[in-house]
């Protein structure tokens, strides 16, 4: 099907979910741009993990990215009927960006709830409480997605998980994580300790260095706000502190980079496991 017009109720529909955090909430959707996002999103879709609204591509995206990207997913992550040409034109109407790829999809919001069926008993999480800055939460996401967090769990005074600038941010790691949405983190803390998973709030100074705190079980690392840190009485609430040794005179981490440093510890040791290959190899 081909839209032609920037009044189309759905081209109208795209726009508002990438301005309106309340069209957002209101409708139970969130706009991808980008031609790797984009096609990741409908490869998801086509997994399962995640359910598209609509497709908006052009022909010069098509010809363009054919040879690099699996743009076949773009016809088969939806019903044909939810699936538009549009011209260059009014793809780059679509977008607040400068130079549109031609490319965009509306999708289902994937947060899940929070509650015991949905949580690894055995797993290792990553919680973000007040975390303000798209793109600190977009990096984090891509970093948990990469190290293979069984999920990422947010207090709802972060930003929005779906901002337009968290979803280019996180480039496609969105839908392929395991997400939760909570709106007190009293009750991440409550449902984590019941679960047996042991969380552990990272702080500036007076905690355990991470390097020798046993991350080898079930357990969750708490980030906080990027300004002020996690409020002494949650970080309180965890079970254990840890914290990033420094030198010189820098006293604390971008948001980002202190949750890449933790996560990338908390895996380190399996990963060792998973790649040690024996010293001796039994004669057969």
């Amino acid at each position: 099907m081909h839209i032609n017009s920037k009044d189309n109720p759905r081209v109208k529909l795209f726009r508002k979910l990438l301005s309106s955090k309340k069209a957002r909430e209101e409708h139970g959707l969130f706009a991808v741009e980008g031609a790797r996002n984009c096609v990741d999103t409908a490869y998801e879709a086509v997994c399962g993990r995640i359910k598209v609204h609509s497709v908006f591509y052009t022909q010069t995206a098509l010809t363009k990215y054919k040879n690099t990207l699996k743009t076949d997913s773009l016809f088969s992550c939806t019903r044909p009927e939810d699936v538009f040409e549009i011209s260059d034109e009014l793809a780059k109407k679509m977008t607040d960006e400068g130079n549109s790829q031609g490319i965009y999809i509306i999708v289902f919001k994937a947060d899940l709830p929070f509650v015991a069926e949905y949580i690894d008993k055995n797993g290792k999480y990553l919680v973000l409480d007040n975390l303000q800055d798209p793109g600190n939460l977009g990096t984090l996401l891509r970093t948990a997605d990469a190290v293979g967090v069984s999920g990422v769990v947010m207090t709802d005074n972060c930003v929005d998980l779906y901002n337009p600038k968290v979803v280019r941010s996180a480039m496609g790691s969105i839908t392929r994580l395991d997400l939760f949405v909570v709106d007190n983190f009293l009750n991440v803390a409550t449902l984590f300790d019941e679960l047996g998973i042991v969380t552990n709030a990272a702080v500036v100074r007076n905690g355990e260095n991470i390097t020798e705190f046993d991350f080898d079980r079930p357990c969750a690392v708490v980030i906080g706000n990027e300004g002020k840190g996690l409020p002494k009485e949650h970080s309180d609430i965890c079970k254990n502190r840890v914290t990033i040794s420094m030198h010189g005179n820098i006293e604390s981490l971008n948001a980002a980079c202190a949750g890449t440093i933790i996560l990338w510890e908390m895996f380190r040791g399996g990963w060792r496991m998973l790649h040690t290959v024996p010293t001796e190899v039994p004669l057969i």
